[in-house]
């Protein structure tokens, strides 16, 4: 059983349902299949799991185009502490040229490649597990008051997950020590990241006419300040230009459980945020619309993503910042790995503990190492990282420099893996069955 129609979820049951032998459940929590937030960047690893799962196929009926081999032009990074025009300091060579699917679209794609024995139920809230032994199912309580059960339970239900919730709490109860329970407690909640992602929408036409050659309308850019805590990020699409303000105000304490995740915002609450920054940049909030605040959790840290027959994949066991554009890309590679090894002819009932084992050695630790690349990358665009503190008097020399390491840590977006993952995983699996 799945907890979550999400891109992790529904692309874990499409791999598993190959298997016609395994039903698969999908429970979501909403009464519909639906997503909201970026699009999701395709990258060369996630693409190899796209072309597994035929999903290439899907993108040609589409119309969609596929990802480029080899450098492509990427954003253009700019300095912008003073209210007077700042400069250009690192235009982007991409090493890959990634896919970028609306969420909505590929969740239409997901769906359309599970197979006759999966089965997806909406408005049905996961709210807690009862295991009465390691080697029994699981049984699922659900907000309805119904119950169900399952041989295993693979939490897929994103950053405030109720997966993650059972799975420490229940090692928590298992401690003697009560300052071994409390540190597992504390990885229940998710974290504030420190960063509010504001968004909103720009007309092309309005930003042309109020700002004939607006830089935005027709390139990519990351626009940093020295003086404040953010970067805007900015791309241009048909008829609009994509805008999203990163602020990460000092000092600022947030509860973890009960701040709304997404909220929508007047404009001019925005435009106080960015005072101080260039005219091109308080122009684009000047003509913006649909404005909200979005507020940017992690998940941090985790020691296991597994507690018996209990799993997490996803935002659920690393959700991450999004300044690399790989959130999404690992929740499909949790799935591509994990699938498999439940729709192999070698899993069992009896072996899926020690299998579900397999998917978090090889799994966990490389999201979290990524995920730690992009909390970097946002301290990179914010003047804030610990070895490229840079200020409004560096110099082009300095600015550079730290343009050119942004370009190097994208390096490994060019680089499969996925493949190789799999014969790891596979070679595991066949040794525990030999």
């Amino acid at each position: 059983m799945n907890s979550g129609a999400g891109v992790g979820g529904l692309a874990l049951a499409a791999f598993i349902s190959r298997n016609p032998q395994v039903e698969v459940v999908v429970c979501e929590s909403k009464p519909e299949v639906s997503a909201a937030g970026e699009a999701i960047a395709i990258w060369k690893r996630s693409w190899q799991v796209f072309q597994d799962m035929g999903l290439d196929e899907e993108l040609a009926k589409r119309n969609f185009p596929t990802p480029k081999e080899g450098e492509v032009r990427g954003p253009i990074y700019r300095k912008s502490d003073q209210k007077e025009d700042g400069y250009d300091f690192h235009s982007h060579l991409m090493p890959y040229g990634p896919l970028s699917i609306p969420r909505p679209k590929l969740l239409e794609m997901l769906q359309a490649k599970l197979g006759p024995n999966c089965k997806v139920l909406t408005s049905k809230r996961a709210i807690d597990f009862v295991v009465e032994d390691k080697s029994s199912q699981v049984a699922v309580l659900f907000s309805d008051g119904t119950r169900d059960t399952a041989d295993i339970v693979i939490g897929a239900d994103g950053v405030h997950s109720t997966t993650r919730k059972w799975v420490f709490t229940d090692f928590a109860n298992q401690q003697t020590d009560p300052v071994k329970a409390e540190a597992y407690l504390q990885l229940v909640p998710p974290k504030w990241s420190g960063t509010y992602a504001y968004r909103c929408n720009v007309s092309a036409e309005a930003l042309q006419a109020k700002f004939p050659g607006h830089r935005a309308l027709t390139n990519p850019y990351i626009v940093s300040n020295t003086s404040d805590r953010g970067h805007v990020v900015s791309y241009p699409f048909g008829a609009v230009v994509h805008f999203i303000c990163y602020y990460s105000p000092p000092g600022k304490m947030l509860d973890t459980v009960g701040d709304t995740h997404v909220v929508d915002v007047p404009k001019q609450h925005v435009i106080d945020a960015f005072v101080d920054w260039e005219p091109e940049v308080r122009g684009m909030l000047e003509v913006g619309y649909q404005f909200s605040r979005w507020t940017i959790f992690v998940v941090e840290g985790l020691p296991f993503a597994v507690n018996g027959r209990v799993a997490l994949v996803g935002d659920s066991a690393h959700a991450m910042t999004p300044h690399q554009g790989v959130g999404g890309g690992q929740a499909i590679e949790d799935a591509h790995l994990l699938g498999r090894l439940l729709a192999h002819p070698k899993t069992t009932k009896d072996n899926l503990p020690v299998v579900l084992q397999i998917y978090q050695d090889i799994r966990l630790p490389f999201a979290q190492q990524k995920a730690e690349r992009s909390r970097l990358n946002g301290l990179m665009y914010e003047f804030n990282h610990p070895d490229f503190q840079v200020n409004s008097k560096s110099s082009r020399d300095e600015m550079e420099s730290l343009g050119k390491a942004v370009g190097e840590t994208f390096g490994w977006l060019a680089k499969g893996g996925c493949d190789d993952d799999w014969m790891e995983a596979e070679e595991r699996l066949n040794k525990l069955a030999a």
